[in-house]
């Protein structure tokens, strides 16, 4: 990890667990963040190595974790974030937060490889025809 990655730094306190945060600085043993969300604080502060490895890659700090680069509007057009299994990072916080976009986009389903992920939308969807209720009417 180096200055300018994104990632996600959990906070206890707070509507969000997970705020989407910049690395600043990296020491042996700190990491120095800043949040980037519009409404979070951006005042810089540290989490410290949880693991000491040989290699930068396994540096585990606590509740940090990896940010998976942001989609492209036509990646998202041609359904690349239906299956989450395709991020690079799959963890806690890139499940909400992937989960949370397409919900926002009236897109409640999700695949996670052989598992569908559903979300209530408190809300009447187009997705059944009344042909398809009646189908799953009598086949219930």
């Amino acid at each position: 990890m180096e200055a300018g990655t994104q990632v996600w730094s959990y906070e206890s306190s707070g509507d969000d667990p997970w705020i989407l945060s910049e690395i600043i600085n990296r020491s042996s043993e700190t990491l120095t963040l800043k949040h980037t969300a519009k409404d979070a604080d951006s005042t810089p502060f540290t989490r410290p190595l949880l693991t000491n490895t040989a290699s930068d890659e396994g540096a585990k700090y606590e509740g940090v974790e990896l940010a998976n680069a942001p989609l492209s509007a036509a990646d998202i057009a041609e359904g690349a974030d239906n299956d989450m299994i395709a991020l690079q990072h799959l963890h806690e916080p890139a499940i909400l937060h992937a989960v949370s976009e397409r919900y926002f986009r009236g897109e409640i389903y999700t695949w996670t490889g052989p598992v569908l992920i559903a979300v209530n939308p408190f809300q009447r969807l187009p997705l059944y025809t009344r042909v398809r209720l009646y189908f799953i009417y009598l086949f219930y």
